[in-house]
């Protein structure tokens, strides 16, 4: 045999080895040419589970506490109509207490609400304009994700959770021949824009940084999922109440905030996703936490985090503390 030959059957049978060291090897979900199944465990190690959220009417899907927004996004497209436009089996979760995540057999989908677009600056794949659920929108595919964008509102507007939908795809395996990313993304922009927006209710009015008109609102069914402007009055009209005050010392925002000018100087309370542990002395039965001049009191025990920041210049530990106890308690509904 040639030297040429001997190194040609040496490469060979190296390669045959590797080969070898392969056989048996399944590719992970991750690599995106897996096994044909949903990924385990579920959800994952950032998502959370869906649960029951009121859908909401007209413009308010734009008002929504984030999390709450995500699950609203994840139920408004029937789960019938999930496995029918992904092809089969569909796994769903709020993805960091903010997007909804989708995953089918071979693709993903991303769901949001967003403050500003990122179509106008996209530079990959290809593009074209389109109405989807009566709003202008654009759809961009061969990229990496595929995307359509539906401007929701006119662009002088800015509501609380984002005037921008979004919604995005990708493949998890070898995509197959006939990609039907522009029909899936169609499809579940149209499904979820017809049941959770349309033109009526609107949003109310804003001010200067986002003030409202001031309103009274009793707690009702509490502020949980509710829509931040509603949050905003809620809680203008129990600190008014609870603080024996006018309700022209209140400023309700956009954002689910309330402003309050009190004798011992200005306070804040706002509505919040509320990440750190809270282990100090509960309020009102809720789970608590002191930090630098500030009482957040946790709300929920669904994951959604919803809870409730005070701040008062001028005001002591054991003024928050008596002021959220009559605060809290008419705010977590029934």
């Amino acid at each position: 045999m040639t030297t040429w030959g001997v190194k040609r059957w040496a490469v060979g049978v190296l390669v045959a080895a590797l080969c070898a060291g392969c056989v048996g090897k399944v590719d992970t979900y991750e690599e995106g040419l897996g096994p044909k199944e949903l990924p385990k465990p579920w959800p994952t190690a950032n998502g959370r589970p869906l649960r029951p959220v009121p859908m909401p009417s007209g413009e308010l899907l734009m008002a929504l506490p984030k999390e709450t927004a995500a699950q609203v996004l994840c139920q408004a497209v029937p789960a019938e109509r999930w496995t029918q436009l992904m092809g089969g089996e569909v796994a769903r979760e709020v993805a960091n207490g903010e997007s909804c995540h989708a995953v089918g057999l071979d693709d993903w989908v991303r769901i949001s609400l967003n403050r500003t677009p990122v179509a106008d600056v996209t530079t990959l794949g290809t593009r074209r304009t389109l109405i989807v659920a009566g709003r202008p929108a654009i759809l961009i595919t061969g990229g990496s994700p595929s995307f359509v964008e539906v401007q929701l509102v006119d662009a002088d507007r800015r509501p609380p959770t984002g005037g921008f939908f979004r919604i995005e795809t990708s493949w998890t395996r070898v995509p197959r021949g006939d990609d039907q990313s522009e029909s899936r993304l169609i499809g579940l922009a149209e499904a979820a824009l017809s049941a959770a927006f349309g033109p009526e209710p609107k949003l109310p009015a804003v001010g200067e940084l986002g003030a409202l008109e001031r309103k009274t609102v009793e707690p009702g069914k509490g502020i949980i999922d509710a829509p931040l402007p509603e949050i905003a009055w809620k809680l203008c009209t129990r600190l008014s109440r609870a603080l024996g005050l006018p309700a022209e010392a209140t400023e309700p925002r956009e954002d689910g905030k309330c402003m309050v000018d009190t004798a011992k100087g200005p306070l804040r309370v706002e509505n919040d996703a509320l990440i750190s542990e809270h282990r100090d002395p509960p309020v009102a039965g809720r789970p608590a936490k002191e930090s630098q001049g500030e009482l957040s009191v946790l709300l929920t025990d669904n994951g959604s985090k919803q809870g409730l920041r005070f701040q008062w210049s001028g005001g002591s530990k054991t003024d928050l503390r008596e002021l959220a106890e009559k605060v809290v308690p008419p705010l977590l509904g029934s």
